[in-house]
C-alpha cells in the first residue's frame, strides 16, 4: 500500500533515471520510518514488560553458558540459572499477562501450537505405558527431570507467543543479530588466544550467587586426540555453539538480500560473514551442512537474489581463512569426515539400540529415562533423532520432527507475502528452523539447553509472522505514515 501511494507520487515531467532515484530514495525514506515513528507500539520502542523479559532471556542464552553455571542454593532439583529465569518469566506472566492468550481466535498458523502438544502428549504417554519397568529400573526421577525441561522449552515458546506482536518483529530480528555478531566476535577471539570471554564475564558477574565451570577450551593441536581445537563459546560444546551461529546466519544474510543502501549491505554482509567465519571456527564438520541448509533453502524462494551473492561467498571464504586460519583445512580434511573418531562410532549407534526400539517400537523405553552418564549401562549417541526413537518410539520421533518442520509449513504464505521485509523475516526465521532439524541429525540437540531455547523462540518468530491481519494492520499504519515523512524528508 506504501509503494502504491509512493508510485501515485511519481513526478511524470522527470527524466526516467532522476525519477526512479527519487522514487528509490522515497520508498528507503519511508521503510526506515515506519520502523521507528508511525506510532507503533514496537521493541524496542515499548514499554511492555513481557517483550523486555524476553529480550533478557535471548541475551542470556547468547551470553552466558547456562549449562556450566549453577546457582549457590541447596535444592532438590538442578540449580542452573536458566530454570530458575524461566520460573520467573512464567510469574511474570501470569501476573502482567500476555498479549495473545487468545491465541486460538488469531489467524496465526496453529500447526506449531498442535505440533507442540502432541509431543508432550507423546512424551508423557511413553512414560506413563512403560511406567513399572521405569520405577523398577529406578529411572523415573532422571525421567522426571527430563519431562520438567521439556516444559521449560515449551514455557519459553508460549512466553514468547504470547509476549511478541508482529509489530515487534523486526526490533527482536536486529536483536538477535546483533548478540549473534557479538557471540561470534567472541568464539573468533577464543580461537586465535584461547581465552573464552563468555567464561570469564559470567564468572566475574555471576561470583556473588552462582558457581561457572571453567571451560575446557583448547586451541593446541599437538595436544587434541583429533587434530581440532575445542573452541565453546557461551556454549558446554563446540558443537552446539556452532549450531547456534548457523542458525542464526539466515537472520543477516535476509537482510543483506533486502539491503535497501549500500551502507546496510556491507554492514550485514560484514556480520554474515563473521558469523559464518566463527561458526567454523569450531572446527566441526557441521559448519559445512548447516550452512549448506540455508543456501538451499534461500535458493528455493530467492534463487535469482541468491545467484547475485556468489562473488559474496568466495569472498567469506578468504574471511574465514584469515580470522580463522587451518579452519577451512581441518574441515575439509578426508581424515576428518570418515576416519575421525566422531564419525566411526556413528556407524554402528543405530545397530546397538535395535533390540530396544524393536521391544518398544511404538512409545519407546519412556521419554528421558536413557541415563547416558551410566557408559555401562547406555550408549551416547550423537544424533536427536536416534535418540526419540530410542526413548519415545516411532510416535516420538515423527512428533519430534513434526514439532520443528510445523513452523516451517506454518510460514510459507509469509514468506511470499509483497511486504519485502515480512517475507524475509519469515524466510530468515522457518531457515533457522530448518538448521535446527538437521543439527538433530549431526548431535543431541535437546542435551544442549541454549540451542533447543533459540529454536522455541525462533520458532516463535515464525508464528507471530504468520498472522496476515497483522501485517495488513502495519501495512495501514505505515501507509498512513509514509506521505507526510516523505514530504519532510524528500521535497517535492
Amino acid at each position: 500500500m506504501a509503494d502504491q501511494v509512493l508510485e501515485r507520487e511519481r513526478p511524470q515531467h522527470a527524466p526516467g533515471r532522476v525519477a526512479d532515484e527519487t522514487l528509490h530514495l522515497r520508498r528507503a525514506v519511508v521503510r526506515r520510518s515506519a520502523r521507528r515513528t508511525g506510532g507503533l507500539d514496537a521493541f524496542p520502542h515499548t514499554r511492555r514488560p513481557l517483550p523486555w523479559l524476553l529480550a533478557a532471556f535471548v541475551v542470556m542464552v547468547f551470553t552466558v553458558p547456562i549449562d556450566q553455571v549453577n546457582l549457590d542454593v541447596h535444592l532438590p532439583f538442578n540449580s542452573q540459572i536458566d530454570r530458575f529465569f524461566v520460573a520467573f518469566m512464567v510469574l511474570a506472566w501470569l501476573v502482567l499477562g500476555g498479549d495473545q492468550r487468545t491465541l486460538g481466535r488469531s489467524r496465526r498458523s496453529k500447526l506449531f501450537v498442535h505440533a507442540a502438544v502432541g509431543f508432550v502428549i507423546v512424551a508423557v504417554a511413553s512414560l506413563l505405558l512403560d511406567s513399572a519397568r521405569i520405577i523398577n529400573l529406578n529411572e523415573w526421577t532422571l525421567a522426571q527431570k527430563q519431562i520438567a525441561l521439556l516444559v521449560s522449552f515449551l514455557a519459553i515458546a508460549g512466553f514468547s507467543l504470547t509476549a511478541l506482536r508482529f509489530e515487534d518483529m523486526h526490533g527482536f530480528v536486529s536483536l538477535v543479530i546483533g548478540l549473534s555478531t557479538i557471540m561470534a566476535i567472541g568464539v573468533l577471539i577464543e580461537r586465535r588466544t584461547g581465552f573464552n570471554v563468555f567464561y570469564w564475564a559470567s564468572g566475574k558477574v555471576l561470583s556473588p550467587i552462582a558457581t561457572v565451570a571453567s571451560p575446557d577450551t583448547s586451541i593446541n593441536l599437538a595436544a587434541s586426540s583429533d587434530d581440532r581445537v575445542v573452541v565453546l563459546g557461551p556454549t558446554a560444546t563446540g558443537l552446539a555453539c556452532a549450531a547456534m551461529l548457523c542458525m542464526m546466519l539466515p537472520f543477516p544474510l535476509a537482510r543483506l538480500i533486502g539491503a535497501e543502501t549500500r551502507r546496510d549491505w556491507w554492514k550485514y554482509a560484514t556480520i554474515s560473514a563473521f558469523v559464518l567465519a566463527a561458526a567454523m571456527a569450531t572446527d566441526k564438520k557441521s559448519t559445512l551442512i548447516l550452512p549448506a541448509v540455508v543456501v538451499i533453502y534461500f535458493a528455493v524462494y530467492r534463487p535469482r537474489m541468491l545467484v547475485r551473492l556468489i562473488p559474496l561467498g568466495i569472498a567469506m571464504i578468504g574471511f574465514v581463512h584469515v580470522v580463522a586460519p587451518d579452519t577451512l583445512g581441518t574441515v575439509l580434511s578426508p581424515g576428518q569426515w570418515f576416519n575421525s573418531n566422531s564419525t566411526t562410532h556413528r556407524t554402528t549407534d543405530l545397530q546397538s539400540i535395535m533390540p530396544d526400539i524393536l521391544a518398544h517400537p511404538i512409545f519407546g523405553r519412556g521419554f528421558g529415562s536413557l541415563d547416558t552418564t551410566a557408559a555401562d549401562q547406555f550408549r551416547i549417541l550423537d544424533d536427536e533423532f536416534l535418540d526419540m526413537i530410542w526413548q519415545s518410539g516411532v510416535l516420538g520421533i515423527a512428533a519430534y520432527a513434526w514439532l520443528i518442520l510445523a513452523p516451517v509449513v506454518g510460514a510459507r504464505k509469509s514468506i511470499r507475502s509483497r511486504i519485502p521485509d515480512v517475507s524475509l523475516m519469515t524466510l530468515a526465521a522457518s531457515a533457522s528452523c530448518l538448521v535446527f532439524f538437521a543439527a538433530s541429525a549431526i548431535f543431541d540437540t535437546l542435551s544442549f539447553d541454549q540451542t533447543p531455547y533459540l529454536f522455541f523462540v525462533v520458532a516463535s518468530f515464525c508464528v507471530v509472522l504468520s498472522d496476515p491481519v497483522a501485517a495488513g494492520r502495519v501495512v495501514r499504519q505505515r501507509a498512513r505514515a509514509a506521505p507526510a515523512t516523505v514530504v519532510r524528508a524528500v521535497p517535492a
